[in-house]
């Protein structure tokens, strides 16, 4: 008996070893596209996460136009530091790594690019878009400084350094095959799948410890981005930016006409430091937001100043130059307003800044409808025979005040004019009858 025991606690354990042994391995997978801050906080995440779960290692599936420089060195340093490989995949066909996507290609523990794919462009560009001039001094920092660390990079990685230079300097792109043919990177691979099975068993230096990728039918999970960082990666949409900005205006010129609402101003305040947050992410051309804010002065200067339309029709124009160049859509990004934004939103603000100006043109033309300004020189009504010392009441207005007479005093039902006001005392005289005209017979 006690042998039969033995043995089925044996063959028991030996199950679970073999089942544990025969437990497919766990990768997490990390998409990314325009490299910004949010970009940032999601590798962090994801690195979190795979360390937290004891993830095989991490994938990113890349394709991208660009970004951020200064997020790109931080990817890189995350990618630098992870205690587990880092995978990136340039894929599927038709991706590419473009600019700042070739610095975190290189970057990568094992770096693989699907067929049809391409690789390179790294120039460092202005906020504009437009190339960094290296023929100043200040440009020719920011170049050095850029080919100096993709450099870096490829020694770090044993990646081809001259290739990786030619990146940033003249502007090199290759594909695929070539980027394999000048070992850019380790492996082509048309699919995920193809990919984890190819490098399976490889022997990677991350961290300075040699590690073996285990990946061979490995079970792959998706990372979730959190609120903060979807909401980060929303505010780099250069059609959300283009909406926070006139709805800031917006809410912050009604506040500015009609002060203690506050709503208002706080709505535009809000809307206006998130598209500040969004010019991190975007190319933003702040000459285009101030052309905006003229168009909409101008819009405004039109309801007040007589210029036969000359201001307003300089404020549309204005408002729509500065939309279409708000976000340059020749950036390296590839990024722009669209028109079936700045055309509903033209109109918007038009039309508010029409009605602004028209409220306050009414406002000031509007006569005062109480107070002494509407009391005194109204007409009215005695109510009694006014005491030898002046004193009576009088209805005005529909109202019943304590009025002062001076002599002659008026008497019950005779009409007054109220010529003065002092807290809740009317002074009044007698209003003086109409006059008889006559027909000019003798």
């Amino acid at each position: 008996m006690f042998r039969v025991l033995l043995l089925t606690l044996g063959l028991l354990f030996s199950g679970q070893a073999g089942h544990a042994a025969n437990k497919a391995p766990t990768w997490l997978e990390l998409s990314v596209g325009i490299i910004s801050t949010a970009t940032v906080e999601m590798l962090a995440g994801a690195v979190a996460l795979a360390t937290a779960e004891n993830y095989q290692g991490l994938l990113i599936k890349l394709d991208t136009p660009g970004g951020a420089l200064e997020a790109t060195r931080k990817i890189v340093q995350q990618m630098f530091v992870a205690p587990f490989p880092i995978v990136v995949w340039v894929g599927p066909g038709g991706a590419h790594a473009g600019s700042a996507g070739a610095f975190l290609t290189m970057a990568a523990t094992v770096a693989a690019m699907a067929p049809g794919t391409n690789i390179g462009a790294a120039h460092p560009v202005q906020a504009s878009g437009k190339d960094v001039d290296a023929s100043g001094k200040s440009g020719e920092k920011i170049v050095n400084d850029t080919v100096a660390f993709i450099e870096s990079i490829a020694s770090v990685r044993n990646r081809d350094v001259e290739m990786a230079r030619s990146f940033v300097v003249t502007s090199m792109s290759i594909t695929a095959t070539e980027a394999l043919e000048h070992k850019v990177i380790d492996l082509l691979a048309s699919s995920r799948s193809q990919l984890l099975e190819d490098i399976h068993g490889r022997e990677v230096t991350q961290q300075d410890r040699l590690m073996t990728i285990v990946s061979a039918a490995a079970r792959v999970v998706p990372y979730q981005p959190s609120l903060r960082q979807k909401a980060l990666e929303l505010l780099g949409n250069p059609n959300l930016f283009y909406l926070l900005f006139l709805a800031g205006l917006i809410g912050l010129g009604f506040e500015l006409t009609h002060p203690g609402v506050l709503f208002p101003g706080i709505f535009g305040a809000i809307c206006l430091l998130l598209a500040f947050i969004s010019t991190a992410v975007l190319p933003v051309s702040f000459g285009a937001a101030a052309l905006i804010i003229l168009g909409f002065v101008l819009l405004i200067a039109e309801v007040f100043v007589p210029s036969f339309g000359i201001l307003g029709i300089s404020g549309v124009a204005a408002f729509l130059v500065g939309s279409v160049f708000l976000v340059d859509f020749d950036n390296t990004h590839g990024l722009r307003v669209s028109w079936y934004t700045i055309a509903p939103g033209a109109i918007t603000i038009c039309a508010f800044a029409l009605t602004i100006g028209y409220l306050i043109t009414k406002s000031i033309k509007a006569r005062a409808r109480s107070g002494a300004e509407v009391i005194v020189g109204a007409q009215g009504t005695a109510l009694q025979d006014f005491h030898p010392d002046g004193r009576g009441q009088i209805r005005v207005l529909g109202e019943v005040w304590a009025a002062t007479s001076s002599a002659p005093h008026p008497a019950a039902g005779e009409q007054v004019e109220v010529v003065a006001m002092q807290g809740l005392q009317l002074t009044v005289k007698k209003h003086p009858p109409p006059t008889q005209e006559t027909d000019g017979a003798v």
